[in-house]
């Protein structure tokens, strides 16, 4: 029988995540009934443009043998998992996550004109260590209130380059790339994320 299944046709924004608690190995990130991780001290990246796209992409090789045309095997030798998204929100308290090699302050300078002294800066340049955090990306089923599709990254970093266009026309945005990092003390087959979905 072929009957087409529309609840499982997913169509939802997806919501990015930052600095979750990393489920232990057998469970999954905890959300609330709004599509909120409760664990950790995660952050909500804010509004954006497009999709959030997830990338789960192993490397594969195929084995050859020169009796026969065609491969007759395949092993793979890697695997990349990253999560992009275009962000809206230039607040710099977010934007710090995402410039690698910055740091957020924020003061006083009496400097500036009066009224407009207060001042948030991110400052950059410089070898510095590159921060990790788990990120996830939240959507919710359309067709099941309060039940949501989660993909999450255990270890990443962001590894785009930081593009902020200024113009008068259209808003700024910026692309951000999280790229996820094995954690080899977890069980083969849940090192680096997971896909779940609620049902």
């Amino acid at each position: 029988m072929s009957n087409v299944d529309a609840t499982k046709i997913h169509q939802g924004p997806g919501k990015l995540w930052l600095n979750l608690s990393v489920p232990a190995s057998g469970s999954r990130l905890i959300i609330n009934s709004s599509g909120d991780p409760t664990a950790g001290s995660p952050i909500f990246a804010g509004a954006t443009e497009g999709a959030a796209t997830v990338l789960l992409s192993p490397k594969l090789e195929p084995i050859n043998a020169d009796q026969v045309a065609a491969p007759i095997d395949v092993a793979m030798t890697g695997e990349a998992a990253s999560i992009e998204v275009t962000l809206k929100e230039s607040d710099l308290a977010k934007l710090k996550n995402y410039i690698v090699n910055g740091a957020y302050t924020t003061g006083t300078d009496a400097g500036l004109p009066a009224g407009a002294q207060a001042y948030e800066e991110i400052a950059f340049g410089g070898v510095l260590s590159i921060p990790k955090t788990s990120v996830a990306v939240v959507s919710p089923r359309r067709d099941a209130t309060g039940k949501f599709v989660v993909s999450q990254l255990y270890s990443a970093y962001q590894s785009e380059a930081i593009q902020l266009p200024f113009q008068r026309g259209k808003e700024t945005t910026y692309k951000v790339k999280f790229e996820g990092l094995a954690d080899s003390s977890r069980a083969a087959g849940d090192q680096v994320g997971k896909l779940y979905r609620q049902t």
